[in-house]
Parts: C-alpha cells; sequence; structure tokens
C-alpha cells in the first residue's frame, strides 16, 4: 500500500545524512524510502507522483513516512515543487561549517574518481563544490513558500558531538517515541577514503548507471550506501589530507554573508556556531532550531556517483 510522505530531509550532502537515514530507517515508527536520494522532486519529477508515490509502502506499525534526499536543498525547482504537491510537509535539515563541507566534498569527489586536481584547483574550475555549500540562498528559496516551523534545522556539529540528543530532536520534531539509539549507530559512516582499485570502482560506477536506467532505484540506494560495499571499494587514507590555512581563510571570506543570510531569513545562529561572528568556531551553543530563535546559483549536480 502506497503512502503521502509526512516529511523529507533535504540536505545538505556531507552533514549527517547517510547516518540521518540509517537512522530514521532503524525507527520503529518510521518509514523510509529503502534508498538514499530517491531524487523526485529535483530529478524525476516527470515521472509524475503516481509514480513517486509508489515508492512508499508503509505498514501498520508505522506512524510516519518519508525519504532522504540531499539534492532537495541546492535544487532550484524543489521548493515550488514540493510546496505544489505537498504545502504541509514537515522537513529536516542538517548543516555543516560550509568551509569545512566544501572540502569534505571535494574529498568525496577525489575518492569516486569525479575530480583529479588539488583543492585549490577544484574550487576554482568546479563552482558547484562552493555553490552546494551556500545554505542561506538556499532555505531563501523554501522560506518564501513554507512556514518556517515546518523546518527542523540541525547541525552536523551536535551530530558529532551528542549523536542521542541529535537524534532525539528530530524524532520529537516528527511525532514518533524519542527511542535510545543502538550501539551499531555510534559509529561513522562513510568516511572519506580513497580507491583500493581504480578499475573495481569504475566497474561499480558503470553498474550504478546501470541500475537507474533499468529503473532499479532502491537497490541502488541500498548498494550505495552499503557499508560492506564501500568497505571493499575504498580504504581510508593513510593520512587524511587537510585544508590549506590561507584556503580556508579565503574560503570563510567567501562564505561569511550567506551565514549571515542564513541565520536572518532562518532565525538560527550559524555564524556563532562557526565562529563567523567574529568569534573562536565551534564554542558551545544551544542547536534546537526546529523553530526561529527571536531576534546564487545552486550548483545543483553533484560531483559524486552518477
Amino acid at each position: 500500500m502506497s503512502a503521502r510522505p509526512d516529511f523529507l530531509y533535504i540536505g545538505t550532502s556531507k552533514a549527517g545524512s547517510t547516518w540521518l537515514f540509517r537512522t530514521l530507517s532503524w525507527h520503529p515508527q518510521i518509514y523510509v524510502y529503502p534508498g538514499k536520494n530517491l531524487g523526485y522532486f529535483s530529478s524525476r519529477y516527470e515521472l509524475g507522483q503516481d509514480w513517486y508515490l509508489s515508492n512508499f509502502e508503509p505498514g501498520a506499525e508505522h506512524k510516519v513516512t518519508g525519504e532522504v534526499s540531499h539534492s532537495y536543498l541546492v535544487s532550484e525547482d524543489a521548493p515550488a515543487r514540493i510546496h505544489r504537491d505537498f504545502p504541509a510537509i514537515k522537513m529536516i535539515v542538517s548543516l555543516r561549517d560550509p568551509v569545512q563541507r566544501t572540502f569534505s566534498d571535494y574529498l568525496d569527489c577525489v575518492k569516486n574518481g569525479k575530480l583529479h586536481g588539488t583543492f585549490e584547483e577544484e574550487i576554482e574550475r568546479t563552482p558547484a563544490l562552493i555553490n552546494r555549500s551556500r545554505y542561506g540562498a538556499q532555505l531563501e528559496r523554501y522560506l518564501k513558500l513554507f512556514d518556517r516551523k515546518q523546518f527542523h534545522i540541525a547541525s552536523f556539529d551536535e551530530l558529532a558531538a551528542e549523536p542521542e540528543r541529535f537524534a532525539a530532536a528530530i524524532f520529537g520534531f516528527l511525532g514518533v517515541d524519542a527511542l535510545p539509539l543502538p550501539a551499531k549507530l555510534g559509529r561513522k559512516v562513510l568516511p572519506a577514503g580513497t580507491p583500493r582499485s581504480k578499475l573495481a570502482v569504475s566497474a561499480a560506477k558503470t553498474l550504478s548507471r546501470l541500475t537507474r536506467r533499468l529503473g532499479l532505484h532502491s537497490v541502488r540506494g541500498k548498494v550505495k550506501i552499503s557499508p560492506t560495499i564501500r568497505n571493499m571499494l575504498y580504504r581510508p587514507f593513510d593520512k587524511r589530507p587537510v585544508m590549506n590555512p590561507a584556503t580556508e581563510a579565503r574560503l570563510r571570506n567567501i562564505f561569511a554573508a550567506d551565514v549571515r543570510l542564513l541565520d536572518s531569513v532562518a532565525g538560527t545562529n550559524f555564524a556563532g556556531l562557526w565562529g563567523y561572528d567574529g568569534t573562536s568556531a565551534g564554542r558551545a551553543v544551544e542547536v534546537r532550531w526546529s523553530a526561529p530563535v527571536t531576534g546564487a546559483n545552486s550548483g545543483e549536480a553533484e560531483c559524486r556517483t552518477s
């Protein structure tokens, strides 16, 4: 039996979306489409709503139904499409310091063989790396259409520090029981790494594209987030690359105005959390933004596996 979704995770990528997908899928009262990045509102809208709804098959035990597609936040078309079809839907957002997210995105693209230059070279010739981290402009499009109360805006910083609390806030937003997390959800998922065999990774990408053309979206999604498959294809860096401090400072200057826009339109305090207000980054703050606190070109295309 198909059902209408009650919630969407709309983004961003490299901010805990795979962990969140696994956590939502684990919860006995939540039905999640069994494959990350269904991408209907960003890239498959022409398939129609009947096709979209056919992907949801909740059971009697499920109180809420939804999906995880981090492409929705960067998509210029997704906000209007979602509003047209599901104007009252709840949306979850997890955000990460834009400089760190951009660097993590770059490492992921290198791991998947999509980028080959240095970080400095790629941020010049691959504008999407930076544009995908412009959360202020992205959320502004949504908040012109939806009520702010329909959004739970979370911080990757809290996920890294207190995953139980991070999950409990989302469970509360969705109206399900705040159950304690199992130990398996305390481990980091899909960390940055390097291919064990470029030939094997290339073959996996070819198979991924084939399953997409055949319409096997659920199978493709499950395989992409499988830790077993990932461990077969990639190994952790012997020494994780670090960003050049001068590049980091330059990117912080680039993102500063957008972080201020984010706080202005969403009623958050990410400038304080990430140190864009003149303080040091990473200070402890209360990260509870299901509702407001008082007081550009999106580069939609992902450079990960296609």
